[in-house]
């Protein structure tokens, strides 16, 4: 009985560890931990139609289509730019705009599974949509 009992406890932590080391899919709302120059970055992930949408403090700035390359590894591309994603096991991930934060990394958390939407009536789209410029 004591042999059984060990057999299934040791099992039971085999399954929960090998669990925990499982890469997460690239799905639903990111967005940067903290300001980024008074900015906030947002992505919105659709990973069944494999398309993302871009945001900089709610605006949309960037839209089309991803690919993944390698396990947890994409590929955004878009007209306006190419760059790549490798997702943490934590669901995580770090992206670069040189024009807001001099190419350092920015850190994107994900905020939930569901892929979230802005409105489009800001005055100002034009001038955060050139911050992703090369």
């Amino acid at each position: 009985m004591r042999n059984i009992i060990i057999t299934f406890l040791l099992t039971s932590v085999i399954l929960a560890l090998a669990g925990c080391n499982t890469q997460p899919k690239l799905n639903g709302f990111y967005q940067s931990e903290k300001d980024v120059n008074g900015y906030f970055i947002q992505i919105s992930i659709q990973h069944n139609d494999k398309a993302f949408v871009e945001y900089i403090s709610n605006r949309e700035v960037d839209r089309e289509t991803f690919e993944e390359i390698e396990n947890g590894q994409y590929l955004m591309t878009s007209d306006h730019q190419e760059f790549t994603i490798d997702l943490n096991k934590d669901n995580t991930f770090h992206m670069t705009i040189k024009k807001l934060n001099d190419g350092n990394p920015i850190k994107m958390k994900n905020i939930g599974d569901v892929p979230v939407s802005f409105p489009t009536q800001f005055y100002d789209v034009e001038e955060y949509k050139e911050l992703i410029g090369e």
